[in-house]
C-alpha cells in the first residue's frame, strides 16, 4: 500500500535537510503532483502554536514567485506543507553545472526580488534565502520556497544556513526585510563571481562577514561578458554591514536590476536551464513510496479554514451578532439567496494554462525594443479575453484576466481547461509567431509572420489579431460563437 498524507498520496523523497524532508507527492482529487515538505513539531504547547500560525500565514502568500501552499497538515508531532510542485531544479544546482549568462542573472535576481517583497507584505522574514532554496521552473523563472524558519520583522531567530546569514543574524539582532536581502546580496555575488562572499568551501568566515569586505567582484562574468558597473554597485550596497546602509525595500533593488535587464539582447531573454536539462529528474512509475510517520496518514487533519471571508469584522464582533436568533436566520437566509443568485447568474470560466513562449532562433537578432517573453504573454493573453470574455489564465502576466479570481487562498485551484502554447522561430530578418490551443486530443494551430525590423506597434498588432483568431474558432476548426 502507497504511503499516504490525508488525501495525499506519496510516491518519493525528493529531498532530505536539516529543516526537514521533502516528498513528491499526488493529489488525487484534482489530478496534479504537489510537494510536501515534514517538520517536526516542537513539544511546548505554545510553540506548537506558533509554528501553526506561521504556517497558516505562510500558505496566504500569493505571488507568482513563491511556491504556493495548498495545505497545512497536523498530527501528532509531525507538521506537513502541501505546496506545488515546481518541476526543474534549485538554483544550487544550476550554479555547480555551469556558469549562468548576465541576462540570466539579472532575470532570477529580479524574480527572487518580487517574492522577498510579497513575503514582506505578510510581514515575515524568510530569513534562509539560499541557492537550494530557489527553485528554476522549466520556463527559467525563479520562485521562492522553504520557509522553515520565517519569522515575523523584528523578531530574533536561530542562525540559518551560513549561505543566508546576515551580520545581525549572527549577532543574534532583530531581523527585517534588510537581512533577506542581504542574502540576495550574497546570492548575486555568487552567481556572478563563482563563489560565496562569506564563505570558505562550506564554512563560514564569521570575522569577514562582520569586519571585513569580500573580495571584489570580477570584471567580467565566465563568458566574458563585462559586469556593469551598476551591478557592481547594487551588490556592494546590499552586502553593507549596517542594515542602515542597506536598500530598505525590494522596489529599489528590482528596478535596478530590470533597467539592466532591458540593456541586454532580448534575443537572449529566460535561458537560465539551457545546456543542463540533465538536472531535470524525470518522474518514474517505479519510484518507492517511503515510509511516512503513521499519525499523519491516519489522523492528519488540515489546518486550513476552508473559507476567509468577513475580513472587517473581527471574531468577537461576529459571535456577538450570531447569538442573535433573527441576525441567525438572516445571515442564512441572505446566504442561500446570494449562492444561488452567483451560481445561475455567473458564467462559467474557461481556464487556461498559458504556456510561456518557447524561442528558436539561428543567430543573434535584436528585436524591437520592449518585446521580451512577458510581453509577449500579456499582448496574446489581453487579446484573447477581448475575443472571449470567459477567459481565465494560469501562469499569465497580472494584467491578464487570472484563473485564480475568486478562489479562497488556500483552496486548490480548479484545473485547465485548455492549454495555450506560444512560439517564436526566427531565421535572418524573418520571424513566425505561433500559438497553439490544445483541449485533451484536440489541437488548433495558427501562426503569423514577424519582421524583426518593425516597429514594436506592428508587433503588438500581429499577435494581438493572430491571438482573437484563435479564439474565434472552436477547436474543431468551426467559428467560435459565446
Amino acid at each position: 500500500m502507497s504511503a499516504r498524507i490525508g488525501r495525499y498520496r506519496i510516491l518519493r523523497l525528493i529531498r532530505q535537510g536539516g529543516q526537514g524532508s521533502v516528498y513528491l507527492g499526488y493529489d488525487g482529487q484534482l489530478r496534479r503532483r504537489v510537494a510536501v515538505k515534514l517538520y517536526r513539531l516542537p513539544g511546548e504547547r505554545r510553540v506548537r502554536r506558533e509554528v501553526l500560525a506561521e504556517a497558516r500565514t505562510i500558505a496566504a502568500i500569493d505571488s507568482p514567485r513563491v511556491v504556493k501552499v495548498y495545505d497545512v497538515i497536523s498530527a501528532g508531532q509531525h507538521l506537513a506543507l502541501v505546496m506545488a510542485y515546481v518541476p526543474g531544479c534549485d538554483l544550487e544546482e544550476l550554479l555547480q553545472q555551469a556558469p549562468l549568462p548576465l541576462l540570466a542573472i539579472l532575470n532570477l535576481g529580479i524574480d527572487i526580488g518580487a517574492a522577498l517583497a510579497a513575503v514582506r507584505q505578510r510581514r515575515l522574514v524568510h530569513g534562509d534565502l539560499k541557492a537550494s532554496n530557489v527553485l528554476v521552473a522549466e520556463d527559467g523563472h525563479a520562485l521562492l520556497t522553504d520557509f522553515g524558519i520565517a519569522r515575523a520583522p523584528g523578531s530574533r531567530m536561530a542562525a540559518g544556513s551560513a549561505a543566508a546569514v546576515s551580520p545581525e543574524q549572527l549577532r543574534g539582532e532583530p531581523l527585517d526585510v534588510r537581512s533577506d536581502l542581504f542574502a540576495l546580496g550574497c546570492l548575486l555575488y555568487r552567481m556572478i563571481a563563482g563563489r560565496h562572499p562569506f564563505l570558505d568551501g562550506e564554512e563560514l568566515d564569521a570575522r569577514r562577514l562582520l569586519e571585513g569586505a569580500p573580495s571584489a567582484l570580477p570584471d567580467k562574468l565566465a563568458d566574458g561578458t563585462p559586469v556593469p558597473g551598476q551591478l557592481r554597485d547594487l551588490v556592494d550596497r546590499l552586502l553593507q554591514k549596517k542594515p542602515g546602509d542597506r536598500p530598505d525595500n525590494t522596489h529599489r533593488v528590482r528596478q535596478i536590476l530590470r533597467e539592466l535587464a532591458r540593456q541586454q539582447p532580448q534575443a537572449m531573454a529566460r535561458h537560465p536551464l539551457a545546456g543542463v536539462r540533465s538536472a531535470l529528474r524525470r518522474e518514474s512509475e517505479d519510484d518507492v513510496p517511503p515510509a511516512i510517520p503513521r499519525a499523519l496518514g491516519r489522523q492528519g487533519r488540515s489546518q486550513l479554514a476552508d473559507w476567509r471571508g468577513f475580513s472587517e469584522l473581527s471574531l468577537r464582533d461576529a459571535l456577538v451578532l450570531l447569538r442573535r436568533p433573527r441576525v441567525r436566520l438572516a445571515v442564512l437566509g441572505a446566504a442561500l439567496i446570494a449562492a444561488l443568485a452567483v451560481y445561475l447568474l455567473s458564467p462559467v470560466p474557461q481556464r487556461v494554462a498559458l504556456e510561456g513562449p518557447r524561442l528558436a532562433f539561428d543567430q543573434p537578432l535584436n528585436l524591437p525594443e520592449g518585446v521580451s517573453l512577458d510581453w509577449l504573454s500579456e499582448r496574446v493573453c489581453t487579446a484573447a479575453a477581448g475575443e472571449n470574455r470567459h477567459l481565465r489564465f494560469y501562469q499569465a502576466p497580472k494584467a491578464c484576466p487570472q484563473g485564480s479570481a475568486g478562489i479562497a487562498d488556500n483552496r486548490p485551484l480548479p484545473p485547465a481547461d485548455e492549454r495555450l502554447g506560444m512560439v517564436l522561430r526566427c531565421a535572418g530578418e524573418v520571424c513566425l509567431f505561433g500559438l497553439t490551443r490544445a483541449r485533451g486530443e484536440a489541437r488548433l494551430y495558427r501562426q503569423a509572420v514577424l519582421l524583426a525590423g518593425m516597429p514594436l506597434s506592428q508587433w503588438s498588432a500581429v499577435v494581438s489579431d493572430l491571438s482573437r483568431h484563435v479564439y474565434r474558432q472552436d477547436l474543431d476548426g468551426g467559428a467560435h460563437r459565446e
